[in-house]
């Protein structure tokens, strides 16, 4: 007799939070995906700017730095010619982004500066 009472109810409560299991999933992308991310969703959503921070290892501030597949690319002004600086920093490269089928074993690049490329490789 509670179980034709009770179990109308938990029916209810199951498809009420199966509606929201589907709405939070959807609204917040928490599902199991289908596909495997791309690997360029998976980099971009993983970088990280690295503020400066005072007095490093080698007794210097550090530099301000954007991070991206184990890229560090660091865009400062230069104190002694107050030139902007761009620097790549290639060493900690995610395996995936390099270039196997090149002798080299480069990372692709294409660098451009409002617009026009000033480095493809």
């Amino acid at each position: 007799m509670l179980t034709k009472s009770v179990m109308p109810h938990a029916r209810r409560l199951a498809a009420i939070f199966a509606a929201f299991r589907t709405a939070v999933t959807h609204r917040f992308g928490r599902g199991t995906p289908s596909a495997p991310e791309p690997l360029h969703h998976e980099l971009h959503r993983a970088a990280r700017f690295w503020p400066v921070e005072d007095t490093g290892s080698d007794g210097e501030d550090t530099l301000p730095a954007m991070e991206m597949g184990g890229v560090l690319v660091f865009v400062y002004l230069d104190a002694e010619s107050s030139e902007l600086r761009v620097s790549v920093d290639l060493d900690t490269v995610d395996q995936r982004l390099i270039r196997h089928d090149d002798p080299d074993e480069t990372v692709p690049m294409h660098i451009t500066v409002q617009g026009d490329t000033v480095f493809r490789a």
